[in-house]
């Protein structure tokens, strides 16, 4: 008993130890950054990055053997990277980069799995090898599906901004390929990123309608595929382009405004659901703080399994409903 006292004593304070140790590292890293900042603008500053932190070369290191990797990647897993293209959005790197970092991440998982079990004495099975890679090399996929999520929110809410950027541009007499341009310069990421490749496709030669549609199936919003099809239509019948862009300035305006309108009207049934997810949490991690063996029967015969998978069942439902029922559509 006293040994097993001890070996978690070192546990934790082997992890309390290592978030130390990431937390300075990350914060040093910040300020580093930070104070590259704050140097353009002063008197010293030179206009060149003659020092970079350690994290830079660490990085820079880093990002150029994934660069030599792809190749040898793009022969391994073809139908894989081509599942990947759509997590560039607003990325610098290609798609195929992702499969490097997802197998980098896995073998990092199980070395992870090795040390701590090492520190308890144990040795790890094939099994648990193989389960901790599979989940080494799926966890990023969670990062990338939320990553993908906030950058088309974002576009969704830029969208009627670039709107107004090209109207604007079309009403001083440019042309569609210099709009996109300006478009590209002053929107912010992610959205002035997706406006360069529209204007980069349109100097291969690619036609407005097609570029939009493509556009259109990348970020996957209903304001670039009403956008799409009102220029397939204008090329196809053709029109007042000032005119039509008058029109989606003034729809997407109109839904922005109801958007916010419905958001101000629901915050409090928004509200009253979050309580009642957290509620049952609340009672469950107070009732186990007061009498820890109340849910030892659980956890006692395999009945008591089934019984807590249909517990965790019937909240996810719970959960589901309750987000149904507040769900607006507009």
């Amino acid at each position: 008993m006293d040994k097993t006292f001890l070996v978690i004593i070192f546990q934790i304070i082997t992890v309390l130890i290592f978030i130390a140790i990431i937390t300075f590292l990350v914060r040093f890293n910040y300020a580093l950054k930070l104070e590259k900042r704050i140097s353009k603008y002063s008197v010293r500053y030179s206009g060149k990055d003659e020092e970079l932190s350690s994290f830079d070369k660490v990085k820079n290191v880093y990002l150029n053997f994934v660069k030599s990797q792809r190749k040898k990647i793009k022969k391994m897993f073809p139908t894989l990277v081509s599942r990947y293209d759509k997590y560039s959005l607003g990325s610098n790197q290609k798609s195929v980069d992702y499969i490097t970092h997802k197998l980098v991440i896995s073998i990092l998982a199980v070395l992870f799995m090795i040390l701590a079990m090492s520190i308890q004495g144990m040795v790890p099975n094939l099994f648990q090898i193989v389960l901790m890679m599979v989940f080494g090399f799926y966890i990023l996929d969670i990062y990338l599906i939320i990553n993908i999520r906030i950058n088309k929110k974002k576009i969704e809410n830029d969208m009627l901004r670039a709107i107004i950027i090209i109207n604007n541009a079309f009403k001083s007499g440019k042309s569609t390929i210099q709009a996109v341009e300006i478009a590209s310069k002053k929107l912010p990421k992610p959205i002035g990123a997706e406006f360069k490749k529209i204007y980069e496709e349109l100097q291969y030669g690619l036609s407005v309608d097609t570029v939009f549609d493509r556009f259109a199936k990348r970020v996957d919003i209903e304001e670039a595929s009403y956008l799409s099809s009102s220029l397939t239509i204008l090329n196809k019948t053709g029109g007042n382009i000032v005119a039509v862009f008058d029109s989606i300035e003034k729809t997407l305006f109109d839904k922005k405004k109801l958007k916010e309108e419905l958001k101000n009207s629901t915050t409090v049934s928004k509200l009253v659901v979050k309580i009642l997810l957290f509620v049952p949490i609340f009672f469950t991690i107070i009732i186990y703080l007061l009498n820890p063996d109340y849910f030892a029967p659980f956890f006692a015969s395999p009945l008591g399994y089934v019984f807590l998978g249909i517990i965790l069942v019937m909240f996810i439902v719970y959960a589901i409903l309750l987000s149904r029922i507040v769900k607006v559509e507009y």
